[in-house]
């Protein structure tokens, strides 16, 4: 397993770990771990970096993140990694969470960035902030839009 995998396994399982503790973990100074982290965050891994060093936000923290938007009706700011990888930064305004096939929790909800309502796939959510913001009630065409999309 290469270096970088076993740090974010590390970051995952851990909690907030600082560079010293993961250096130690792996084997390797702490200016490489450092150097992995950045070269991470560059490859669009959510690692968070505060005063007690670096962690990864798990996937209960999202799920928590959603609920709470889903209850207030407010804005999220989600990173999101799509089917192929490609990782994206968005605000919606979460409608519904569903469970689906093969066991994936989805969101469904309106994304800003694409004017449309989309369906995202829990575990591909790396992260999920309420912005504090609160949006309306739908209108009639957002929420056939909402059922076409639940099906």
């Amino acid at each position: 397993m290469e270096r970088r995998d076993v740090l974010v396994q590390e970051l995952r399982s851990g909690g907030s770990l600082s560079a010293r503790e993961l250096a130690s973990r792996l084997g390797v100074s702490r200016s490489t771990v450092v150097r992995d982290v950045a070269k991470l965050r560059e490859a669009g891994v959510p690692i968070r970096i505060a005063p007690g060093g670096y962690s990864i936000p798990g996937p209960e923290a999202v799920r928590q993140a959603v609920d709470r938007a889903l209850l207030r009706r407010e804005v999220l700011r989600i990173e999101y990694v799509n089917g192929k990888g490609v990782p994206t930064s968005r605000e919606v305004e979460p409608s519904i969470c569903l469970g689906g096939r093969g066991g994936h929790w989805y969101l469904v909800a309106w994304c800003r960035l694409r004017e449309d309502v989309r369906v995202f796939r829990l575990d591909r959510i790396s992260s999920a902030v309420p912005t504090g913001e609160r949006f309306p009630e739908p209108g009639r065409d957002r929420l056939s839009r909402l059922a076409e999309a639940v099906g």
